[in-house]
């Protein structure tokens, strides 16, 4: 196992002090399969006292002292060393309420979740691999240490790490590490938001979440995570557009959409809707207006409630509101306006949307038109799309003319900006000057035929 210097370095320390230490857990599991390790964690016998005293000169942090880890600060950046330890019992189904340490790695080991992050290596020792958990990454099944049921009542989070395990590790669940899964559910639901997003983050992130996703649903993890997702399950959407599920639609959209947060979240929501608005026209076909707008709205909530950043929510709602405003033909006017609309930030996710909704429809409608419009995108947003910032013209300059500030004003601006937006070559200041002269005086001539009606008519 090929250690990074800042490692050997710490293994080095305590080797001179005769102490053992071991990597342990996801960098051995990662090394086993081939992967480079992003991160590394220790564990030795020593105590959080003696782990500070042989780190001596580094800087530490020891927020998790009572737990028995000390992190260090290293050229890799935080390593986390913890003294071998028996957790305690749990009541907030999350944390041990307090540990006890031991001299003996098994004990340490088998506290853990999973057999393959129940595994230990030191350079001298080798490899210590007290539950299978080698076997079973040859295997591709996943396992807990011991009874799963008391491992997920210990953690609830263990529940949800499963599932994100069994994706990214393109393993099996073990049947009885299943059928727990499915019996503690529930616990999911004292999980913090942060938590459980941080979970499904990762999972959405996948290169496939779909496998993952059908597996949760079936397990009964995913209606306590999104309860607006059950009704989409088994759904008959009665539409000749549609050979799949309306669950199968989107976990196939989902599939297919690129891998970033927003993409992905939007394509979980896009359709969840669908069944509160469906309506049968008379050749027996099923419509379903409105579930755009009242998608975004739902896709807004659930997002609040995982407490996710603000701009990934904003984005979620854009991308959903818009994505059935998308035609085969749009001439560049009505493009300008949709990039204004969705926001130049937004406007090329929006159609990667589309087109992961298009290939999980009857026929795999062809895309080659996506591609083509992203491009003309990209040609009008490097020419300029026109907005109240980059009009030629601004408030100043129809005070300059006699306008006073107000609600006319602001209408009139906003006239000349949709003008120069369907129409780019207007935007030169002394033609939108001389539309605004022309457009107050109508309004003047306007107002005085209206008081003067008023005088003689009192």
């Amino acid at each position: 196992m090929k250690l990074p210097q800042a490692i050997e370095d710490a293994i080095r320390r305590f080797r001179e002090k005769g102490v053992p230490v071991y990597i342990v857990g996801g960098a051995v599991r990662d090394s086993l399969m081939g992967i480079t390790p992003h991160d590394y964690d220790l564990t030795t016998p020593a105590t959080p006292e003696e782990i500070l005293a042989i780190m001596a000169g580094e800087k530490t942090f020891r927020e998790g002292e009572k737990f028995g880890t000390i992190a260090v600060m290293t050229a890799i950046g935080p390593v986390e060393i913890t003294t071998f330890r028996i957790d305690g019992t749990y009541t907030d189904n999350r944390k041990p309420d307090a540990v006890t340490f031991t001299a003996d790695l098994k004990e340490d080991l088998a506290r853990r979740d999973f057999t393959v992050n129940a595994m230990a290596y030191s350079p001298e020792t080798g490899l210590v691999d007290p539950f299978g958990g080698r076997d079973d990454l040859k295997n591709k099944i996943l396992r807990a240490v011991g009874d799963p049921a008391r491992r997920f009542s210990e953690d609830a989070l263990r529940i949800l790490r499963a599932f994100r395990f069994m994706g990214q590790l393109n393993m099996t669940l073990d049947p009885a590490l299943l059928a727990a899964a499915k019996n503690e559910a529930y616990r999911i639901e004292s999980l913090s938001a942060e938590r459980v997003a941080d979970e499904m983050n990762k999972i959405l992130l996948q290169d496939a979440p779909s496998r993952v996703l059908y597996a949760m649903e079936e397990a009964g993890v995913l209606e306590k995570i999104f309860p607006e997702l059950v009704p989409t399950v088994g759904y008959d959407q009665r539409n000749p557009h549609h050979d799949k599920t309306l669950f199968d639609h989107i976990l196939c959209v989902v599939d297919h959409a690129p891998k970033t947060l927003p993409l992905r979240y939007a394509a979980l929501f896009h359709d969840v809707n669908k069944p509160d608005t469906l309506t049968i026209d008379e050749n027996g076909k099923g419509h379903f207006f409105g579930h755009d707008t009242m998608g975004a709205e739902t896709a807004g909530r659930i997002l609040a409630r995982l407490k996710s950043q603000k701009a990934l929510s904003r984005e979620v709602e854009v991308l959903i509101k818009e994505h059935m405003k998308v035609h085969d033909t749009m001439t560049d006017k009505a493009l300008r306006r949709q990039i204004k609309r969705v926001g130049e930030d937004y406007i090329l996710d929006l159609y990667d949307l589309m087109a992961a909704d298009m290939a999980c429809t009857y026929g795999a409608r062809d895309i080659a038109f996506i591609l083509q419009r992203k491009a003309r995108i990209r040609a009008l947003m490097d020419e300029g799309i026109v907005n109240r910032n980059t009009l030629a013209v601004s408030g100043r300059d129809l005070i300059a003319l006699g306008m006073a500030p107000g609600p006319a004003m602001g209408r009139l601006l906003k006239e000349m900006e949709d003008m120069a937006l369907d129409d780019p070559e207007t935007n030169e200041k002394e033609q939108l000057l001389a539309y605004a002269e022309k457009r107050i005086a109508e309004e003047n001539a306007a107002n005085n035929n209206e008081e003067t009606t008023k005088r003689r008519h009192p």
